[in-house]
């Protein structure tokens, strides 16, 4: 959609990566967080990968400025182009096929990445929900 031709953009890029920043939780005051099963399950959230694992909410103190988070970090998109990328993108698919394309070959979401790091206690499901594409989805439910 950037007025180039797609057999260039097939033919000269290897791979395309899209990043988000979300807040860090403060490690001094975070604390465990209760969430509505049905709320995860309409966001889909994988409860499958929770296992024992907690979600963590912030609080706020000193070491925050009560904010309840501490610095940023990054979620990632890496879409590889292999030769069925690279032909649907010569074809003019559409941006949701080679997604959905991409996803069948193994292609991690932001919001995937998102849920691995609100499992390891790093950020929180609204910071997710807010920095990913698909909340607006989500807005019109």
């Amino acid at each position: 959609d950037m007025g180039i031709e797609p057999f260039l953009v097939a033919s000269s890029v290897e791979g395309l990566v899209a990043q988000r920043l979300v807040r860090r939780l403060c490690v001094s005051c975070r604390r465990p967080a209760s969430v509505d099963e049905s709320f995860l399950r309409k966001i889909g959230f994988p409860i499958g990968r929770m296992g024992d694992g907690q979600i963590w909410e912030p609080v706020g103190c000193e070491e925050c400025r009560g904010t309840g988070f501490r610095g940023r970090t990054g979620i990632y998109e890496i879409l590889v182009m292999d030769d069925r990328i690279r032909s649907l993108v010569t074809s003019r698919a559409s941006a949701n096929e080679i997604k959905a394309e991409a996803i069948q070959r193994g292609m991690r979401t932001l919001r995937d990445d998102g849920w691995s790091k609100v499992l390891d206690g790093v950020t929180t499901i609204e910071e997710v929900l807010r920095v990913s594409e698909e909340d607006e989805a989500l807005a019109e439910d």
